[in-house]
């Protein structure tokens, strides 16, 4: 397998800055708000070298520097500027997957008689990628997505690296602990306390040891610091998807709250995608923390995810599954994803009560496609709506 790993540095700051050429040279950060317990998602280079970071508070920063320019998140513009990367990576690769958020993996095992060696095609793709977007990233090209992945943290901002075959454990072992995948701040302290500051000295630790030092995620992350990895590419080649996105005036921890801001978003993504005739078997779902941190997580269905009821079931348990840090939550964004068409032929055998769901649903759209999203819905949503929840669509 040869992966290539394409890590915008940055990303919301990137694209900030190709919107507007104003801002090159000078610092500035991506805020959800202004004031009170705001934090800084995203910084420019400038921003940085400033002393500001990712997560810092918005008050802190604006002391930091003076005059500092302050810009609000600009959804749009950042699926816009995903568009054009997944097309680009399909014109390469027969298999790609976008985290949206400025990493981008290409599978080109293959292509060589198409592209080249895997590191001339790298470099093809990158000048691509400037033409198109005037966006450097760091690149790499290695054998799994692991590898990759830590080899572009260790180069960024930009540059391009190939890792050879073999020569994966010999790479990782000399890296900064704080590059590998998973070392949170916990899991940091407990190899600052044991004294351990590069990625081999987790490498050459026994099964025994990694699982005294590090609890039950020890062997995993001696396999990782080992440069092993089975993971593989998501396919999701650039497929009609449907995405909601809800962002808060002021961060919220209430559960309640949160359910209704799921809610929304799932009314509002399953009437368009029943106006389109569709239903979805893949469920992707977001989280954006007040500290900057995201938490994401996917789920697929062996059945088709038609009503909002049934889509709610699901979306709410995958948010309880990957939502598990008590901290503020300021963005949730919800993906529907894997669309079919979607043909309303009951089976004679379908259970009465399904076909009242059924037309009850058709119902609420018919409502809602002629009065408006919104004119009738849940009570949760209404509580939602009243923490200052704005919902962004995408499709």
């Amino acid at each position: 397998m040869t992966i290539v790993h394409l890590n915008i540095v940055g990303f919301k700051a990137a694209v900030a800055a190709v919107k507007d050429k104003s801002l090159r040279g000078r610092p500035y950060v991506i805020a959800g708000a202004s004031g009170g317990r705001s934090l800084a998602l995203d910084c420019s280079p400038e921003a940085i070298r400033e002393g500001i970071t990712p997560g810092m508070a918005l008050a802190v920063a604006e002391r930091r520097v003076k005059d500092l320019t302050v810009l609000s998140p600009d959804i749009p513009a950042y699926e816009t500027m995903n568009e054009k990367l997944e097309r680009l990576a399909s014109l390469y690769a027969p298999l790609w997957e976008n985290d949206r958020a400025g990493n981008l993996y290409l599978d080109i095992t293959g292509t060589t008689s198409l592209f080249g060696p895997p590191r001339d095609c790298s470099s093809r793709i990158l000048r691509e990628m400037f033409d198109h977007t005037e966006i450097r990233p760091a690149a790499s090209v290695a054998c799994n997505k692991l590898v990759s992945k830590v080899a572009t943290r260790a180069i960024r901002p930009t540059g391009l690296i190939q890792i050879q075959n073999g020569t994966e454990a010999e790479f990782m072992s000399h890296q900064d602990i704080a590059i590998l995948p998973g070392m949170g701040p916990k899991l940091l302290k407990t190899a600052a306390i044991a004294g351990m500051r590069e990625i081999g000295e987790i490498a050459a630790l026994s099964v025994q040891e990694a699982l005294a030092l590090f609890g039950k995620q020890g062997p995993l992350l001696r396999n990782m610091a080992q440069g092993i990895d089975g993971s593989r590419i998501e396919e999701r080649t650039g497929e009609k998807r449907i995405t909601q996105q809800a962002d808060f005036d002021e961060d919220i921890i209430d559960d309640t709250a949160i359910r209704g801001a799921i809610e929304a978003l799932v009314e509002r993504g399953g009437l368009g995608m029943r106006n389109d005739k569709l239903g979805m078997t893949t469920l992707r779902l977001a989280v954006m923390y007040s500290d900057g941190v995201r938490a994401q997580g996917f789920q697929k269905t062996k059945t088709l995810l038609v009503r909002n009821s049934e889509i709610m079931t699901a979306a709410y348990g995958l948010y309880q599954k990957i939502a598990n840090r008590r901290i503020r939550i300021r963005t949730i964004a919800l993906g529907f994803e894997d669309l079919v068409p979607l043909g309303y032929q009951p089976d004679l055998f379908e259970p009465e009560t399904d076909i009242k769901k059924q037309k009850l649903q058709e119902a609420v759209d018919g409502i809602q496609n002629r009065y408006g999203v919104g004119k009738i819905t849940r009570g949760l949503v209404l509580l939602a709506n009243n923490k200052g929840e704005r919902i962004t669509n995408n499709k």
